[in-house]
């Protein structure tokens, strides 16, 4: 059976590919620049490492870090059905987030985007 492709055929099906090729651009455009602007810089130190805070006490991270800057309540409020309650401390550079009294992660500040 022989085909017969009329000039609006032509037109859609370069339509069709040009909406394709800018979908894929664009896409791969918003990936790469949300993966620069706002990766969040968790920390994955190693034991040994300056940063490795994991399984820390509130003691202990006071005697590595010194104070902190700021001390936020445990979120949710002990009582409620969202547990465990999280902490944070809040230093100049960085944050630590406490389960229970032990930290679990150091995130390190990044530039807020404008």
């Amino acid at each position: 059976m022989e085909q017969h492709h009329t000039p609006a055929h032509g037109i859609v099906k370069t339509a069709l590919y040009a909406a394709a090729l800018g979908s894929a651009l664009i896409f791969s455009a918003q990936t790469a620049t949300a993966e620069t602007l706002m990766q969040p810089d968790i920390n994955h130190a190693k034991p040994g490492n300056a940063y490795y805070v994991h399984g820390l006490s509130m003691h202990q991270v006071t005697q590595k870090f010194g104070a902190p800057a700021k001390k936020l309540n445990a979120v949710p409020v002990r009582g409620t059905k969202y547990q465990p309650p999280i902490t944070r401390w809040i230093y100049p550079n960085f944050t630590v987030y406490f389960e229970h009294g032990r930290a679990i992660h150091l995130v390190k500040d990044h530039p807020r985007v404008k």
